[in-house]
């Protein structure tokens, strides 16, 4: 009787984990049925509308003597500055965009590699 009780528990546990995996394992196929969306970073938006026409979607443009953000060694502060005040042939935003809005896009301009 315990041999029957013991081999009675031991099919209950693998029949409860087998229906345990096959559901876990069911999710994942179901997730990678559906087409990858690429989630727009906080700031892309701005960057596309106010910068994209002279550095491109991906920053490597150079248009009218804009600079390849790629290959830029300012940090974080030193594109707020830029994008604020401006220099050379790069305009000011500081009348186009809120200081929460450039730095969005120095957030995002920083990941464009």
């Amino acid at each position: 009787m315990i041999r029957f009780a013991s081999a009675l528990s031991a099919f209950l546990l693998l029949t409860l984990a087998a229906a345990c995996n096959s559901n876990s394992n069911s999710a994942p196929a179901d997730m990678a049925a559906e087409p990858a969306v690429a989630a727009e970073l906080p700031g892309q938006a701005l960057y596309v509308q106010n910068c994209a026409v002279c550095h491109g979607p991906d920053g490597k443009l150079g248009l009218n003597g804009a600079h390849d953000l790629t290959k830029s060694n300012l940090n974080a502060t030193g594109r707020v500055y830029m994008v604020t005040q401006g220099l050379g042939k790069m305009p000011s935003f500081k009348n186009q965009l809120s200081p929460e809005q450039i730095q969005q896009v120095v957030d995002y301009s920083l990941t464009l590699k």
